[in-house]
């Protein structure tokens, strides 16, 4: 059953969900991005004490998805905590312009590859395919795909499912998105090497930017995206779990999601609607500010540069 996250908006608000929250998939369906103030940035050491503050509601579990994959080896029963469940959160920073996750996960047969956690953000909100166009030269399709919306997968197993990497933008051929001042990480697993559909535990937290116009080509020619308070945005989740060798017919392969649509792989108008929270100052009383780094927006655009 799908959870819808209750938010307090204020009739500006309002008016501007109206006209901008309407397309997104699900239909009834409006996430919340809590936000961190400058002083309490979230530390990336896979520690995720920090995250208790934000309230329960504001966190994807399994309870708040469904099943969302055409492929032929489908897993067709109901989700079983026992052998999947998790908890991911996106939340954010007007200051440092950044997106920043948390993930939790228990899996009883983790099988490299194929048990991902994949994002996707239209950060400006404008919709529509992000993919190639038919007709295209390829050329035009390497330029088109991730252009205004960006999606990757992320391991958090020391490399082992995609040979060194942890964020795998697969649409583009573009290799430098993966390190500040893109994107950064931090994780923590438990169990045996996660290779053999052997029980494993994880924690992750990361930040990343997201661009209005991605270019593979240039990153300091992309345009980066600007968050601002109250705005909506489009994201979605999708946690993959594989509990046997892929075939046709194996009942063994879920892509849980917050709705069951497959088009979101490369089609924004079925991302979901979440909308950029301003900071709740009263959560943060008598907690000591954290150690951050003195990166102002500021700072952090003139870095693109160089």
């Amino acid at each position: 059953m799908k959870k819808v996250l209750s938010v307090l908006f204020t009739p500006v608000l309002l008016l501007g969900l109206s006209t901008q929250a309407q397309a997104h998939d699900p239909p009834d369906f409006i996430g919340a991005v809590w936000q961190w103030p400058e002083t309490h940035l979230p530390v990336l050491d896979a520690d995720l004490s920090e995250w208790d503050i934000i309230p329960e509601e504001f966190w994807i579990t399994e309870q708040s998805v469904v099943q969302s994959t055409a492929r032929t080896w489908i897993y067709t029963g109901d989700l079983d905590v026992s052998s999947i469940s998790f908890r991911w959160i996106p939340t954010w920073n007007e200051e440092t312009n950044r997106i920043y996750w948390a993930y939790e996960r228990f899996d009883d047969k983790y099988q490299l590859g194929n048990e991902s956690v994949e994002t996707t953000v239209d950060a400006d909100h404008s919709g529509g395919s992000f993919w190639d166009l038919e007709g295209q030269t390829d050329e035009e399709k390497a330029r088109q795909r991730g252009r205004h919306a960006q999606i990757s997968h992320y391991w958090f197993d020391n490399g082992q499912a995609r040979e060194g990497e942890w964020n795998w933008f697969w649409m583009t051929q573009a290799t430098w998105y993966d390190t500040p001042p893109y994107s950064d990480h931090s994780y923590w697993f438990s169990g045996t090497a996660p290779n053999s559909f052997e029980e494993m535990r994880q924690r992750a937290e990361w930040w990343s930017v997201y661009w209005d116009d991605f270019n593979w080509e240039d990153p300091a020619g992309s345009v980066l995206h600007d968050f601002e308070q109250d705005e909506i945005i489009g994201l979605t989740g999708h946690v993959f779990d594989t509990d046997a060798e892929l075939a046709d017919d194996c009942n063994c392969h879920s892509r849980w999601a917050l709705s069951p649509n497959v088009e979101s792989f490369g089609d924004a108008d079925f991302l979901a609607d979440w909308v950029m929270l301003g900071v709740d100052e009263s959560a943060f009383e008598g907690i000591a500010p954290t150690s951050v780094e003195d990166n102002t927006w500021g700072q952090i655009k003139a870095s693109f540069g160089k």
